[in-house]
């Protein structure tokens, strides 16, 4: 079980687009205050900050918050991973959204943050992907996710014939709409939707899933997590072939290029003060509850 030594400065972040999010900004920030803890919030939530908030950079809240609140779904945790890993900052998160794999807690059970000062918690630490783009020899793109890398057509009338390597080993050669790189705690998002396997999420795998293949072959791939796997685009069918992160502004590929996909360095760390296992919340999202 992972600790922090003091948890009594905390960050709320949260998604502006969401309904009513000025009276769950209020309602968060009020209990924390209750509890002790001092509060910072992002400039770009100004608007929402109450009375004792301190409003700074985002870079200066996560460096001075010994955890951050974030009030939104995994969505919102997935827009502000790359910057909390950075700084190495835990997430809780407050579900508002629709699913909530990442999230925590739902805003009825606010009082579970004081578990969080107490000490009553334990962190999650999930691998993140590394994503480059190389371009005669020259990186041209890089990011870093904790979900997903998304390689695929900019048209859904197009189909692209696509390598995949892992380390230098060709694996296969895939004619689909695209392909996924997964993560573990990816394998419930869009990777679950294209049919790959659902893996425990504090595994270190990763998992390759095609994108509409045509072709009885082509299956998901589940690869150790030292290996680099590399996805060239070897033609586009007059279309063009994007990759993203998360889900992010894609990025153009030619012929020719590289992308590259690892593990990261970096991780995300989740905070968690319920003793629910992966398998019940799992259950709980995708069917409704376990039958008696």
């Amino acid at each position: 079980m992972t600790h922090f030594n003091n948890m009594n400065n905390a960050v709320v972040w949260p998604n502006t687009g969401k309904t009513n999010i000025a009276s769950t900004v209020e309602q968060t920030v009020h209990y924390l205050r209750k509890i002790g803890v001092h509060v910072y919030m992002p400039e770009f939530a100004e608007d929402l900050a109450c009375e004792g908030v301190e409003v700074c950079s985002e870079y200066t809240c996560l460096r001075n918050a010994n955890f951050a609140v974030v009030l939104g779904g995994d969505g919102t945790i997935l827009a502000m991973a790359r910057k909390a890993a950075e700084a190495r900052t835990p997430i809780i998160g407050i579900n508002i959204g629709h699913l909530g794999f990442m999230s925590e807690l739902d805003l009825s059970e606010l009082h579970m943050l004081s578990y969080i000062v107490d000490g009553k918690y334990q962190i999650d630490s999930r691998m993140m992907l590394d994503i480059e783009v190389i371009r005669d020899g020259l990186t041209v793109f890089h990011d870093v996710a904790l979900n997903e890398a998304i390689i695929k057509t900019g048209s859904i009338f197009r189909i692209a014939s696509i390598d995949v390597v892992a380390d230098c080993t060709p694996v296969c050669s895939l004619h689909a709409d695209g392909v996924i790189i997964s993560t573990p705690t990816g394998t419930t998002a869009y990777a679950f939707a294209a049919g790959g396997p659902i893996v425990e999420p504090t595994a270190e795998n990763l998992i390759v899933v095609p994108l509409c293949a045509h072709g009885l072959a082509n299956r998901p791939y589940v690869f150790a997590q030292d290996r680099e796997i590399t996805i060239r685009p070897t033609s586009q069918h007059d279309g063009h072939l994007i990759v993203s992160a998360d889900g992010r502004e894609g990025f153009m590929l030619n012929i020719g290029d590289r992308v590259i996909i690892r593990k990261s360095r970096k991780i995300t760390r989740l905070i968690r003060v319920k003793s629910q296992s992966f398998y019940y919340v799992l259950d709980q999202k995708l069917s409704g509850g376990f039958s008696n």
